[in-house]
C-alpha cells in the first residue's frame, strides 16, 4: 500500500538483517521434539505391533505421530516459558526515553455498540490526562484517536456521529485548553474488511504519524501501557510490530470467568514460552498492538490468493501475514513480555465463542498455502503452521480415535490380549501425553506462587480450586469443541464461506431451546457412540467416557456455561479471580462510569435515527461534514434518487430502509431530502448536537 504522498520521513527505516534469533532455544526444542516424538512413535508402534498390525491402525500410525509431535513440542515451550517466568523478578518495564510526535491510536468498528465503543475511547483520554495531572507531563496529546466504522446499519452509523459528537464535546468540556483529537470516519465501500480499513487509514491519514496502535472495538489500555508502547518502539529502530499481549477481563458468565482464569494464570507461561523461541521474529494478534507506519506501508500489502474462497481471495486472518511479510523484509516483531495493561473481552457463551472459533478457522486455514511460500522466515512458517493445526488437529484427533476403536473391533479374538486391557507401556504412553497436556497449567499455577501474586486470585487455596475447576471443565468440553472444530474444518474444505458479522458482545445467557438448537445432534452423537462402544467394545468403555461425557451433557453445560448468575456465584466465593477483580484498573472503572452515563442520559423516541437526521438541521450538518472530511460522498444513480424523492414527498417514512444506507453516502440527495424534511416540519425533532471537524 502507498502512504499519503505528503508524508515526511515519520520513522526510521532499515534493510538489514533481524536481530540474532535465540537459535540456542529454538534448537533445543526441535531436538527434544524429536527425541520425544520418536520414544511416542516407538512405544505406540511397539504396542501394535505385539497384537498384530491390521489396515485401521495402519492408518492412525501418521496421525498419532503429528499429534504426539506437536504436544512435545507444545509441552517443551511451555517448559521454557516456566523457567522463564520463575527466573525473572523484574516488576518493571524498561524506562526508553520519550518519543516525538503523535501516535495514531486506530479503533475498526463494524456495527459495534456505539455507547460501548465511545466509552472506552473515553476511558483511555480521560485516563492519560488523568496520568499528565499525576506525573506533571503532557502525554495525553500525544495519541490522536481514529474511530473507522465499517458498519452497513444505517441506524448504527448515525448512532456512531451523534456518540463521536458527545463524546468530543465531553472530553472538550473537561479540559478546555487542550483538543481532544478524536476523529472518526465512515467507510463507504468495506472491501477487505479491517484490514482494508487500516490501509484505507495509512493511505489517506497516517502522514503525521510515526506509530499507530490497533486495537479492537472492545480493547482497553492503560495510559502507561500506551506511554511504554511508543517509547519502546522509538527506542528500536528495527522494530516493527510490538505485541502486547492482551488480557480479558470484564465479563461475568461462567464461560467468561473461566476464558478470563484461564489467561490471567497460564497465559504468561504461554506467552514467555512463545517469545523464547519466536524471539524477533515473533507474531502479530491483529489488535492491542503498536506498528511502525513506514514498515507496515512498506511490507503489508496483502496479496490476493489463488483460486475461489474461502481458500483463496482475499486473506481473513492478515494479522499472521502482515507479521511475517514485515520479517521477511527485515523489522523485528517482538512480544511485549514486559508490559501489562492490556485488556478485551471474551465471548459470554459457548456458541458466540464457537462463532468467533469459525471465521478464524477459515483464515487460518488459508494459511495452509503460504507455508511453503517463497521468501518467508522459517519462524513465519511455523506460525502459519501451528495456526492451521490450532484447528486441523481437532479432525486428525477424531479421526485417529476412530480408526484406533475400529482396529480394536476387527482384532481376532486370538491376538486380543493386551486389547482387553492395557499393557503397562501403553497406559505410560497415555499417562505421558496428557501429563503434556496438563503440566502447562500447573507451571501457571507454581509460578504465580513463586512470584508472591497467589493474593491476586483470591489466596493459594482458591488460586489451586480455581485451576481444579478450569482443568475439568477443559477436559470436558475438549471432545465439544473438537467436534465443532472439525465440522469448521471440513465445511471451509468444502467450500462454505464465512459470513462477517459484528459479534455478540452481551451476556443475555442461553435458553434451553437454543441450547437444544445448537447442541442437539453433539448429544445424539455422544449417545450413540457411548452405545456403540459398550456394546461392542465393553472393555473400552471407562477409556471412551470423557470423549463421550461432554457431548452427551452438550445442551446444560452451554446452558450452565452462559449462565450470567453461576459466574457471579463463583465470583463471590472467590473462584476463578483475576488480578483484574482484585485491583480493578483505572480506565475499566472509566469506562464502566462512561458507560452508565451514556445510559442514564439516553432517551426513548420512536422516531428513526435517519429520519432525525433529515429533520434537525444540527445533525444533518454533522453528518454532511463527516461525509465531506472522509471523502465518503458516494452518488447514487439518478434513478434511484428520482424514486426516493417521490417517496419522500409522500412521507420520509416511506423512504426504503434497504436504501438508507445508500442515501447517507450521497451529499446531494440528503441535501434535497432534507430540504423536503424541512418544508414538512419547520419545527426540529431533536435537540441540536454539537459539531466538531472531523
Amino acid at each position: 500500500m502507498n502512504r499519503n504522498p505528503t508524508s515526511g520521513d515519520a520513522g526510521t527505516r532499515v534493510h538489514s538483517t533481524a536481530k540474532q534469533s535465540p537459535r540456542a532455544v529454538r534448537w533445543w526444542i526441535a531436538s527434544l521434539t524429536v527425541v520425544g516424538t520418536a520414544a511416542g512413535i516407538a512405544v505406540y508402534a511397539a504396542n501394535l505391533a505385539a497384537g498384530g498390525w491390521n489396515p485401521f491402525e495402519v492408518a492412525a500410525f501418521p496421525l498419532f505421530a503429528i499429534l504426539f509431535g506437536w504436544i512435545v513440542f507444545s509441552f517443551l515451550a511451555s517448559t521454557v516459558g516456566f523457567i522463564s517466568a520463575i527466573g525473572d523478578r523484574s516488576t518493571t518495564a524498561p524506562v526508553h526515553p520519550p518519543a516525538e510526535g503523535p501516535t495514531a491510536v486506530l479503533v475498526p468498528i463494524y456495527n459495534e455498540s456505539p455507547d460501548d465503543v465511545f466509552a472506552r475511547v473515553a476511558a483511555m483520554v480521560m485516563s492519560l490526562r488523568e496520568q499528565d495531572h499525576q506525573l506533571g507531563c503532557d502525554r495525553a496529546s500525544d495519541f490522536h484517536f481514529y474511530i473507522l466504522s465499517d458498519t452497513t446499519d444505517p441506524e448504527v452509523w448515525l448512532a456512531e456521529e451523534l456518540a463521536w459528537s458527545r463524546l468530543n464535546q465531553q472530553l472538550t468540556s473537561d479540559e478546555i485548553d487542550r483538543p481532544p483529537h478524536v476523529y472518526y470516519r465512515h467507510r463507504s465501500k468495506n472491501i477487505a474488511r479491517k484490514a482494508g480499513n487500516i490501509a484505507d487509514f495509512c493511505e489517506r491519514w497516517s502522514a503525521p504519524y510515526s506509530f499507530m496502535i490497533v486495537l479492537d472495538a472492545d480493547s482497553l489500555l492503560e495510559p502507561a501501557t500506551m506511554v511504554a508502547m511508543v517509547d519502546t518502539m522509538a527506542a528500536d529502530p528495527k522494530l516493527g510490530i510490538l505485541q502486547v499481549p492482551p488480557t480479558p477481563i470484564g465479563r461475568e458468565s461462567y464461560f467468561a470467568r473461566l476464558q478470563q482464569f484461564s489467561a490471567a494464570a497460564y497465559g504468561q507461561i504461554s506467552c514467555r514460552g512463545f517469545d523464547a523461541w519466536a524471539g524477533s521474529q515473533g507474531n502479530y494478534w491483529g489488535h492491542n498492538a503498536i506498528l511502525r507506519v513506514d514498515a507496515f506501508c512498506e511490507s503489508c500489502d496483502l496479496p490476493l490468493l489463488p483460486g475461489k474462497a474461502p481458500l483463496g481471495g482475499e486473506i481473513l486472518s492478515h494479522d499472521f501475514v502482515e507479521a511475517a511479510l514485515m520479517v521477511r523484509d527485515g523489522w523485528n516483531v517482538r512480544l511485549a513480555n514486559h508490559l501489562g495493561g492490556s485488556y478485551e473481552e471474551c465471548p459470554t457463551t459457548l456458541t458466540d465463542y464457537a462463532m468467533r472459533d469459525q471465521r478464524w478457522c477459515q483464515g487460518n486455514l488459508q494459511h495452509s498455502r503460504l507455508i511453503l511460500s517463497e521468501g518467508f522466515h522459517p519462524a513465519s512458517r511455523l506460525h502459519f503452521f501451528s495456526g492451521v493445526l490450532a484447528y486441523a488437529a481437532s479432525p486428525i484427533w477424531l479421526l485417529w480415535t476412530a480408526l484406533a476403536v475400529a482396529g480394536w473391533f476387527i482384532e481376532p479374538a486370538a491376538n486380543s490380549v493386551g486389547r482387553t486391557s492395557w499393557l503397562p507401556s501403553q497406559f505410560a504412553l497415555f499417562l505421558i501425553a496428557m501429563s503434556f497436556l496438563l503440566i502447562p497449567k500447573l507451571y501457571g499455577v507454581i509460578a504465580i506462587i513463586a512470584q508472591s501474586r497467589s493474593d491476586q486470585f483470591g489466596g493459594p487455596i482458591r488460586l489451586a480450586l480455581s485451576a481444579l475447576l478450569e482443568t475439568c471443565m477443559s477436559i470436558l468440553l475438549s471432545p465439544l469443541m473438537a467436534v465443532l472444530h472439525s465440522r469448521f474444518v471440513i465445511t471451509t474444505l468444502l467450500g462454505r464461506q464465512v459470513r462477517w458479522n459484528a459479534q455478540n458482545r452481551g451476556e443475555q445467557g442461553v435458553s434451553l431451546t437454543a441450547a437444544a438448537t445448537d447442541y442437539g445432534v453433539h448429544t445424539l452423537l455422544g449417545i450413540a457412540v457411548a452405545t456403540v462402544v459398550f456394546i461392542w467394545a465393553t472393555p473400552l468403555t471407562w477409556w471412551m467416557a470423557p470423549l463421550v461425557a461432554g457431548l452427551i451433557l452438550a445442551i446444560p453445560l452451554a446452558m450452565m456455561l452462559g449462565s450470567r448468575s453461576i459466574g457471579q456465584l463463583l465470583s463471590r466465593w472467590g473462584l476463578l479471580r483475576i488480578p483484574q477483580e482484585a485491583a480493578r484498573p483505572q480506565v475499566s472503572r472509566l469506562q464502566q462510569q462512561t458507560l452508565a452515563s451514556y445510559t442514564t442520559a439516553a432517551t426513548d423516541d420512536d422516531m428513526s435515527r435517519f429520519e432525525r437526521l433529515l429533520t434537525s438541521p444540527s445533525f444533518y450538518k454533522l453528518h454532511d461534514r463527516v461525509l465531506d472530511a472522509s471523502d465518503s460522498n458516494v452518488e447514487m444513480s439518478q434513478t434511484d434518487r428520482d424514486q426516493i424523492l417521490q417517496a419522500a414527498h409522500r412521507s420520509i417514512a416511506e423512504i426504503p430502509h434497504d436504501q438508507r444506507r445508500a442515501i447517507l453516502s450521497d451529499r446531494q440527495l440528503l441535501q434535497q431530502l432534507h430540504a423536503i424534511a424541512q418544508l414538512a416540519s419547520q419545527q426540529p425533532t431533536m435537540n441540536p448536537v454539537p459539531v466538531q471537524p472531523a
